[in-house]
């Protein structure tokens, strides 16, 4: 997979978390996540399936509505990506950075997410 390979599909999986549709929130999650996708964040454990991702797109629109994220950079080998995430309030400001690693299956689809939350420039 090309860096441009996995930010086209970033792009797309990161466009539903961006829309208030449920049904194109849906749809786009069918289209680039596994159906067993293994997903795990800072606030959980390892889970499978698309639907806690699709839970945590609800979450987010209720947490910070007229967000939405961008992309701030790539780094990819073989069928791994590294992505950085960046939410941008509704007033246009950014709020935090953060990334993802994703793995990408034989299909073209995400099948594992590691989310990172921003990171510390001092662990102390």
């Amino acid at each position: 997979m090309t860096n441009q390979e996995a930010w086209k599909l970033y792009e797309k999986y990161l466009s539903a978390w961006n829309t208030t549709s449920i049904e194109q929130r849906l749809k786009i999650a069918t289209e680039t996540l596994s159906e067993n996708i293994e997903y795990q964040t800072v606030r959980h454990d390892l889970c499978t399936g698309r639907a806690q991702v699709i839970e945590d797109m609800a979450t987010f629109h209720e947490r910070f509505p007229g967000g939405h994220f961008e992309i701030g950079g790539v780094s990819s080998h073989h069928n791994v990506a590294l992505l950085t995430w960046v939410i941008i309030q509704a007033d246009g400001k950014e709020f935090a950075r953060g990334g993802d690693q994703i793995t990408v299956d034989r299909n073209g689809k995400i099948s594992k997410i590691t989310t990172f939350a921003p990171s510390a420039r001092d662990p102390n």
